[in-house]
């Protein structure tokens, strides 16, 4: 299904643009999943939107959607966007310290100046 990047000794392809691309978009589904264990709010459906509308676009857009070792076909799409899926966890939980203290922050009335300086 998916091509491992041979350069870096296999394992998990690079995070190439489009990749970053589909972490960020699902990053609010994981930060729901992970508060309240369901989606309600945040649109999970994005990610595979413009994975689909990258591809339509991919020459004019100048970006190579298969960059990173990927597959074609939609099985190799739910493989890449449950891959996405899991890296937006891990950042979310590798940075949930950060995540909470600016929380902590907006709740009690923090500028985003003052929300800024806290992440810096």
């Amino acid at each position: 299904l998916l091509r491992r990047d041979l350069r870096r000794g296999g394992g998990a392809p690079q995070p190439r643009l489009a990749d970053r691309v589909l972490v960020w978009l699902l990053s609010p589904v994981a930060a729901e999943v992970a508060a309240y264990g369901d989606v309600t709010i945040s649109r999970p459906a994005l990610a595979a939107q413009f994975l689909q509308a990258a591809r339509r676009r991919e020459a004019s857009a100048g970006v190579d959607v298969q960059e990173g070792g990927w597959g074609e076909g939609e099985e190799a799409d739910e493989v890449r966007l449950r891959w996405a899926f899991g890296e937006a966890k891990r950042l979310l939980a590798a940075n949930a310290a950060a995540q909470q203290a600016l929380q902590d922050q907006m709740a009690a009335g923090a500028s985003v100046g003052g929300a800024v300086l806290l992440l810096e």
